[in-house]
């Protein structure tokens, strides 16, 4: 498949650092007075995809294809704390998208889904709101543990012979 890249996306792949931009979807409870979580990382609100991400002061930590860690600020007027209060955190859905940008311009790109699983355990400590993310296993069709690399603990020795139905396979 082709795809044409802007302008915006290729000044920011041609930059020597680039801090990535994270846009977070969080799926709280429909009894929430704010149903859905729409969250980007930047200092702006980010329109992608017809939803407008508000900038919300998060990060994302320890990112990886299994596990993640969302911290969000705690302090007068954020609404993590009251949320993490009286909805639970866990088995609730999350997605993380990677805002391709310029740090000059975010309006205008693309972002690409990066991470999708669940909330998992969630903490106040001080000043922040930690969100524990652990992989949507129920995503996939197969647990991960059923495809992974060989493991060989026993190897024929060089000249043994294998017997495959009328063929004779010699090890070298």
């Amino acid at each position: 498949m082709t795809r044409t890249v802007s302008g915006i996306v290729t000044a920011a792949v041609g930059q020597d650092v680039t801090t990535p931009v994270y846009l977070i979807y969080m799926a709280w409870d429909l009894a929430s007075p704010d149903i859905n979580r729409y969250i980007c990382t930047w200092d702006t609100d980010i329109t992608w995809n017809s939803i407008t991400w508000a900038a919300s002061g998060a990060s994302v930590k320890n990112l990886s294809a299994d596990n993640g860690v969302l911290e969000l600020p705690n302090g007068d007027g954020d609404p993590w704390t009251a949320l993490v209060n009286t909805q639970i955190p866990r088995d609730r859905v999350i997605e993380v998208y990677e805002h391709h940008t310029s740090t000059a311009s975010p309006q205008g790109s693309d972002a690409v889904l990066i991470f999708s699983g669940r909330m998992d355990s969630a903490s106040i400590q001080g000043l922040a709101v930690k969100i524990d993310m652990v992989e949507g296993r129920t995503n996939k069709g197969f647990p991960p543990e059923s495809i992974g690399p060989a493991v060989h603990n026993h190897l024929l020795a060089v000249g043994s012979k294998l017997y495959w139905n009328n063929d004779v396979l010699t090890v070298n």
